[in-house]
Order: C-alpha cells, then sequence, then structure tokens
C-alpha cells in the first residue's frame, strides 16, 4: 500500500516538475507580480502522498529502515527542486524586466555605445550572480528545514 502511495506522489511530481501548473489559468498580470511562479511552492497531491506513505513505513519498517530513509531523501529532492524551479522563473522574470529597463534607459545617460553594453553586460552579470546565491541558499534552508521535519 506504501509503494502504491510513493508510486502516485511520484506521478504528481513528475507532473509538478515538468508541467508546474496550467499557464492558462494566469493572466499577464499575475505572471508579472511573479503569483505563477510561486505557485509551484504550493502544498499539492504529491505532498500529501508522500507524507502518507511516510508514515505507513514507518509504522511498518521503522525511521532508520534503508527503503524508509530512501523515501525522506527523495521527498526532500522533490522540496528543493521546487524552491530551485520557482527561484529561477522568477529572476527569469526579473532579468527580463531589469534588461528592458536598462535597454530602455541607459543610453540616454551613456553617450559611448561600448561603455552602455559594458555596464548593461556588468548590471546582469551582477544580478546573476544574486540571484544564483540566493537560489543556492534558499535550496540549503529548505534542506535543511526537511531533514529537521524528517529526522
Amino acid at each position: 500500500m506504501a509503494r502504491d502511495f510513493i508510486k502516485t506522489a511520484r506521478d504528481y511530481a513528475r507532473f509538478k516538475q515538468v508541467d508546474g501548473y496550467n499557464e492558462d489559468d494566469y493572466s499577464v498580470l499575475e505572471i508579472f507580480n511573479l503569483d505563477a511562479c510561486y505557485t509551484i511552492c504550493d502544498r499539492g497531491p504529491a505532498d500529501y502522498y508522500y507524507e502518507k506513505a511516510y508514515d505507513m513505513l514507518c509504522a511498518c519498517q521503522g525511521r532508520d529502515h534503508p527503503e524508509t530513509r530512501q523515501l525522506v531523501s527523495e521527498i526532500i529532492d522533490y522540496h528543493v527542486h521546487n524552491i530551485q524551479r520557482m527561484m529561477q522563473e522568477k529572476y527569469t522574470i526579473v532579468l527580463v524586466i531589469v534588461l528592458l529597463y536598462l535597454v530602455l534607459n541607459l543610453p540616454e545617460f551613456i553617450a559611448d555605445k561600448n561603455q552602455c553594453a559594458f555596464y548593461i553586460a556588468a548590471c546582469n552579470a551582477a544580478l546573476a550572480l544574486f540571484c544564483y546565491l540566493e537560489q543556492t541558499f534558499m535550496c540549503f534552508m529548505e534542506r535543511r528545514h526537511y531533514q529537521r521535519v524528517y529526522k
């Protein structure tokens, strides 16, 4: 029975990893307000089935059984992947908005085209570095949280 729950949870998790959400449910305003990418981290059916399977495996085999530990690892990876995807989508939207702003406004302040291109590239590189560091930190915190939950 627990294996059936795990299989169902994997199917829901795979759908969330591949599709994430139905893009037709969101307007352009909701996408630019980042509502669409935040829904990836909402609890869904995969969370329910993973928790039920974990409870069943703990009751039958105990917390230290290899199969239970493997399930915990899978649950943690599922949640970390959701955070990672949410952060990547969020920063892609932000990066497009910042790039559009820089391309439209920076040439008015800087007359030299080479210097303008350098500033645009430097701003994008700084934003990308910041995005990577924040994403790494958020994934680390999510992993630590779920390691404590399932300890």
